[in-house]
Order: C-alpha cells, then sequence, then structure tokens
C-alpha cells in the first residue's frame, strides 16, 4: 500500500527514495581502492617493460660477441688478433659499432692460449658505450711462436721424465 505522509509519520517509500545515491565517504573509499589497483597495475607493467628491454639488451651483448668470437677465431695471426678490429651490425631498431680486441696469454700447454676478449657497443643515442669481456681458452697452433713451442715442449718432457723416474724409484 502506498501511502503519503499522515500526521507527521514518514512512511518506508519516503525513506528508500531519500536513499538514491552513494555517500561521498562511498565513493571516496572506491576511488581509493580504484587508484591503488591502478597503481599495481600500471607499477607491474613497467616492470614487465624494464625485464623485456634487459633482455633486448643482453641477447644484443651476446649476438655481439657471438660476431666478435668469430673474427677472433678467423684472425689466424696473433699480432692482428691482439689488435682486434671493429664491424657495425645494423638492424631495424639501429645500428651499433662494435670494436673488439683480444688479450693472448700462453699457457703451459703448447699451442693452448687463455684469451680474454673485450667487446665496446655503440650504439646512437647512448652515451655511454656498452663493455663486455670472455675469457676463453683456445688451441691455436698458428699462434704459437716456434721457440715458445719448443721450451713448452721441452718443459713438459722433463716434467714427464721426472714423473716416470719418481715412479720407477717408489
Amino acid at each position: 500500500m502506498d501511502r503519503h505522509t499522515h500526521a507527521g509519520i514518514d512512511h518506508p517509500r519516503r525513506a528508500l527514495t531519500m536513499r538514491r545515491g552513494f555517500t561521498i565517504l562511498e565513493v571516496l573509499a572506491a576511488l581509493m581502492i580504484f587508484a591503488g589497483a591502478a597503481v599495481a597495475l600500471t607499477t607491474s607493467y613497467i616492470n614487465v617493460l624494464n625485464a623485456y628491454a634487459h633482455v633486448r639488451t643482453g641477447l644484443q651483448v651476446d649476438e655481439d660477441m657471438k660476431l666478435a668470437r668469430a673474427a677472433l677465431f678467423s684472425q689466424p695471426d696473433p699480432a692482428l688478433a691482439t689488435q682486434g678490429d671493429e664491424f657495425d651490425v645494423a638492424e631495424a631498431s639501429g645500428s651499433r659499432h662494435v670494436v673488439w680486441s683480444a688479450d693472448l696469454q700462453y699457457t703451459d700447454v703448447a699451442d693452448l692460449f687463455d684469451v680474454t676478449l673485450t667487446t665496446t657497443v655503440t650504439r646512437p643515442g647512448e652515451q655511454q658505450p656498452t663493455t663486455a669481456t670472455e675469457t676463453l681458452r683456445l688451441l691455436r697452433p698458428t699462434w704459437s711462436d716456434a721457440a715458445q713451442r719448443t721450451q713448452i715442449q721441452q718443459a713438459a718432457r722433463q716434467k714427464i721424465t721426472e714423473l716416470i723416474a719418481s715412479k720407477q724409484s717408489q
């Protein structure tokens, strides 16, 4: 039954018509929850984009190191290998200029070298170049000095002779 106010008494229908919207506190609480969720989602999205950029840069460094390693492996002259070389890498996102050099160290084994390969990559728009270093152990007879090889082989023969002599004396 629909009744109106009669004799100063409010009826249920009028109480319902006065409460149609949200209070300001309810609206502010909902906005705060929405803003918190938006901030959390935006932060997560930015972190994902940064991770993708970091992985992309890491893949480019690996690619540049592979190309420099291939150039080092193809170099028959140790002086030129130590001097290094440079090359450009072109791709859709822009070009990179790569400079590489190698530090060759003789080991106690003939024709075996400890090699430290260093690449420096310059990208357009970046203020500081990126440097990466890799240590390799290479067997390269063409890099050996004949006198150095003979000396290492004689030292190895001497060690073997001493080991055999010590085994026989026991």
